[in-house]
């Protein structure tokens, strides 16, 4: 290429170019993910599951088809820039989603366990905090990726796009760790349950592999090291942190405050009724 331009080699493509070796593992998980659909619908129908925080998740699921049905395309056809970094845009802020609902369940845990005067102080302060720090992963992602096509034909722009993606894994791998540490904290000095204690181990420690592996991804330049290998990034893929949130009722297992005081209201007003019968019932 020109001196005046960029060679799309010098990125650093998550899960590198595609090839046809790409086709049957994107076609695999392709399959997995539009499975996952009707037990997606079933948990935003079923009532006792209905939750805003499968929301993320349901985004997630959108990302990987979308990204996976890209790469299948791409492995057998010619594409240019722009498949390329719709691809990696998918990939990129695909795994964030799933983040938030790790930081809402450690939160409804807590919340929901501990009374409101022996609740510590810094948990609504953290959370907050957490939730704003994954918008930016988001967007630094978001723009990162966006600005590849210009970094191409301006070079001047390179080290912004690199620092913006370094920003957003550097920035996931934190709010990830800060969540285990908040798990770890709220654990030993509340007494909650251990179910919901150890689940929510389990998904942090798998984010937390996903998040370290994609920055060393990232940060490695040598196309023979194990993180920039193919199995590296088939094999660490974050379906498994998916079918956790899945294979659960969030709202049975981590209800929220306002959850449980609208059940508790209804309960009230059921016992009310009964106690005091209205003039319709009366006429009746």
């Amino acid at each position: 290429m020109s001196s005046n331009t960029t060679d799309i080699s010098d990125f650093n493509f998550t899960g590198g170019f595609p090839t046809s070796t790409d086709l049957a593992p994107s076609i695999v998980f392709l399959a997995i993910y539009v499975l996952a659909i009707p037990v997606l619908v079933f948990r935003f129908v079923r009532k006792q599951d209905r939750t805003m925080v499968l929301i993320r998740p349901a985004v997630f699921v959108a990302c990987r088809l979308g990204s996976f049905g890209l790469r299948a395309w791409m492995s057998k056809n010619t594409y240019n820039e722009n498949e390329l970094i719709a691809e990696l845009v998918m990939i990129s802020i695909g795994a964030l989603f799933l983040i938030a609902p790790l930081i809402s369940c450690w939160t409804n845990h807590v919340e929901s366990e501990v009374r409101p005067e022996d609740r510590p102080r810094w948990l609504s302060l953290l959370s907050k905090a957490l939730h704003l720090l994954l918008m930016a992963c988001i967007a630094t992602a978001v723009i990162g990726s966006s600005m590849i096509g210009s970094a191409i034909k301006d070079p001047s722009k390179m080290d912004t796009v690199t620092g913006l993606r370094r920003a957003s894994l550097v920035l996931s791998v934190v709010v990830v760790g800060l969540v285990g540490a908040g798990i770890t904290l709220t654990a030993v000095n509340y007494n909650l349950s251990r179910r919901g204690t150890a689940w929510l181990y389990v998904l942090d420690g798998c984010l937390l592999v996903i998040t370290v592996y994609k920055l060393a991804q990232f940060e490695n330049t040598d196309s023979d090291s194990v993180a920039q290998s193919r199995v590296a990034f088939w094999i660490l893929q974050i379906f498994f942190a998916f079918s956790l949130i899945m294979a659960i009722s969030l709202p049975t297992w981590f209800p929220s405050v306002d959850h449980e005081e609208s059940l508790r209201d209804v309960e009230m007003g059921g016992q009310k009724n009964v106690g005091n019968p209205s003039m319709a019932s009366v006429r009746r």
